[in-house]
């Protein structure tokens, strides 16, 4: 199960959604490889599938850009087995700086600059639960 929540900056209009969590297709390499667009990705599960020893995690999560504050709502994977690993890694579509993986919970304030204003900070609002 996941959660929503709202980014919104404390100086300028800038508002975001972002939905954090593990959702129904998200529990087998299968499920998961029906709805990746990504190529690279889609190789990489399957590749992954094929070996018996392979464990993994994945859900949705928020990256930012450590350069210039960009935030970005995607797939989070790690993919292990015997011989080898993958985690996905995302490049920042600004600035091309790779995002750096930002936890964001319930009830625990986000210490984020606004990537528009760059003066204001990120406040983050839970508004629904998900499947």
């Amino acid at each position: 199960m996941g959660q929503g929540y709202k980014l919104t900056c404390d100086h300028c209009t800038y508002t975001k959604d972002i939905y954090i969590g593990i959702g129904f297709y998200y529990f087998s390499l299968e499920s998961i490889a029906s709805f990746v667009k990504d190529l690279v990705l889609k190789q990489q599960i399957e590749h992954f599938q094929k070996d018996p020893a392979t464990t993994f995690d994945a859900y949705d999560a928020l990256y930012v850009c450590p350069s210039c504050n960009a935030v970005r709502n995607e797939l989070f994977m790690n993919m292990r087995s015997d011989t080898s690993q993958f985690v996905t890694i995302y490049t920042c579509k600004r600035c091309k700086d790779t995002m750096r993986l930002t936890p964001l919970e319930h009830l625990v304030p986000v210490h984020l600059s606004c990537p528009e204003c760059e003066h204001g900070q990120l406040e983050s609002t839970f508004f629904m639960d998900w499947d």
